[in-house]
């Protein structure tokens, strides 16, 4: 998801986008939404999964590329960060989730330490990507610092939703494909992941399990995400005009698609519970209302931001007063609740028009 640059953009993309991050993260939402439908009797789904690590490693290559325009924008990246954090609550309230790290506070998380790796180690820093899977492997087969769900601790170390570690691995990976962008990096890591993968299948069996995090689900992530890079830039290279203008909307704005999706899937199946009517109709309701949420947010970004910001907060504080005061039902209370994503539609251009203030101080 561009959480870092996720701003509007026609269907037909600018030439300054890189499609091929565009197609990535659309592609990443088409499976994101196959993820969250339910399908009976089809255990094969799980492979979708493999949408996340898309979503996370194309979020990294986004950051790599404000990042190195080497412009001061650290303290802005930092407050967008803390920013989704804190919203990330918002989301997690609607979705049941609360103190577990979703997707929002995942990327915030991210966002932050990606920073401090790169204030640490200027040089190196992107080559560090194995280094959050190395100190979950110790955590599930040496120390045992974390055995069980949920606490405070879910949103750093598996098991939990998107803790950052190991999920970091995927948003380092991305920024390291962007920062080295040549075929040969992309088909070495590419082979190596799948061959390592291959050998730790045939010592002690194949394991693929993204809850927990194991091995052989992290080579396949690293393999899937460098392949896929290098499959679309092969295929941009050798088209004329870049293809499928739709996914690479959804992947520009990926953040809003995001947020869309579940109040879509949540209204549709009180008539469709499963199955692949619900699959269109959630892909098509999402990209739909998306024609209205982008509007919003550029409505918002040409507003006061502080006055923006002040009246989604109000907004949100009435959505949990009308809650806990008169609603009742499961339904009643499970819709209302979308308001304080829709209020974060609103407030994050806000909020970002705000953050561009900030004084640039790291050149």
């Amino acid at each position: 998801m561009p959480v870092v640059a996720d701003l509007p953009q026609a269907p037909a993309a600018v030439s300054s986008r890189d499609h091929a991050v565009d197609l990535i993260k659309g592609v990443a939402c088409f499976l994101m939404v196959v993820a969250h439908v339910p399908f009976k009797h089809a255990p094969w789904l799980n492979i979708v999964t493999m949408g996340s690590v898309l979503f996370f490693s194309s979020t990294g290559m986004n950051l790599w590329t404000i990042l190195a325009r080497a412009r001061g924008d650290e303290l802005r990246i930092a407050a967008n960060g803390l920013f989704l954090i804190f919203a990330g609550f918002a989301n997690n309230y609607v979705q049941g989730t609360l103190w577990m790290s979703d997707v929002f506070q995942s990327a915030g998380m991210a966002m932050l330490a990606m920073l401090a790796l790169r204030w640490l180690l200027p040089r190196w820093w992107t080559w560090l990507f194995p280094l959050p899977f190395a100190v979950h492997w110790l955590n599930q087969n040496v120390y045992y610092w974390k055995i069980s769900d949920g606490g405070v601790s879910s949103f750093f170390l598996t098991p939990g939703l998107f803790p950052l570690l190991p999920w970091l691995s995927f948003y380092l990976l991305g920024a390291h494909l962007k920062r080295y962008p040549g075929r040969a990096m992309r088909l070495t890591i590419t082979g190596a992941a799948l061959g390592a993968c291959a050998m730790l299948s045939w010592r002690v069996g194949f394991h693929f399990d993204k809850f927990w995090m194991s091995t052989d689900y992290w080579l396949l992530a690293l393999a899937d995400i460098a392949l896929t890079l290098e499959l679309f830039r092969w295929w941009l290279r050798r088209r004329p005009r870049a293809p499928w203008a739709e996914v690479r909307y959804w992947g520009a704005n990926s953040l809003v698609f995001y947020i869309l999706h579940s109040l879509v899937i949540r209204l549709l199946e009180i008539w469709i519970p499963a199955g692949p009517w619900l699959l269109l109709g959630a892909v098509a309701g999402t990209a739909a209302l998306m024609r209205v949420a982008l509007p919003m947010q550029e409505w918002s970004r040409q507003r006061p931001p502080a006055r923006i910001l002040a009246a989604c907060a109000v907004f949100s504080a009435g959505i949990l007063w009308l809650e806990s005061a008169y609603l009742s039902t499961y339904l009643a209370k499970s819709f209302v609740s979308f308001g304080l994503t829709l209020a974060f539609v609103v407030a994050y251009p806000a909020f970002k028009v705000a953050s561009a203030r900030l004084p640039v101080y790291w050149n």
